[in-house]
């Protein structure tokens, strides 16, 4: 889940716009980090770039850290030379 934080005129604006249009879509799109509301005006949103990587690759931080093994293991390799 990806949090989302708008300034508060843009939840109201949204609020408004979902009440009075039940079903109405909201759009949002992690790549561009905008959300489309119904009337169409679009909003930035900052994110964690670390997050947005995690949802666009469809991993968790253990999928991640479990695609850098070579790398964790070539670090403690140089570690444990370095430090004997």
């Amino acid at each position: 889940m990806l949090p989302v934080r708008l300034p508060v005129g843009v939840v109201t604006r949204l609020l408004g716009q979902l009440e009075a249009a039940p079903g109405a879509r909201v759009r949002i799109d992690l790549p561009s980090q905008t959300v489309t509301l119904p009337d169409g005006s679009q909003h930035e949103f900052d994110t964690d770039p670390f997050s947005k990587h995690c949802l666009l690759n469809g991993i968790d931080e253990l999928a991640f850290t479990l695609a850098q093994v070579d790398e964790i293991e070539a670090f403690e390799r140089r570690y444990g030379r370095e430090n004997r």
